[in-house]
């Protein structure tokens, strides 16, 4: 199986703390990263270009880093999300 992360080199990676109707730490924006949201407690909401996407817990997200995009708290309580980034694989 072919993914987009398959034969990318993890760059860094946190844990952020989203409260209750928060988001960030900026709004939408682009750049040379990857990311894999994984939420492990609440839900969040990811935002890209002008599409929602809810990813509830225990579940995991790829995000394009050059797609417009930002990430909030969709949840009544502190989300939790493991925030992974990735080198963009190079065109061969």
């Amino acid at each position: 199986m072919n993914t987009p992360t398959q034969n990318s080199k993890i760059k860094w990676g946190a844990i952020a703390y989203i409260e209750k109707g928060g988001g960030g730490p900026e709004g939408n924006h682009t750049h040379s990263e990857n990311h894999i949201f994984i939420v492990v407690d609440g839900e969040a909401k990811v935002v890209l270009d002008d599409k929602e996407v809810i990813v509830k817990k225990n579940k995991s997200f790829f995000v394009d880093g050059m797609v417009p995009h930002s990430i909030w708290n969709n949840a009544d309580q502190t989300t939790i999300v493991i925030k992974i980034s990735t080198e963009r694989e190079q065109s061969v």
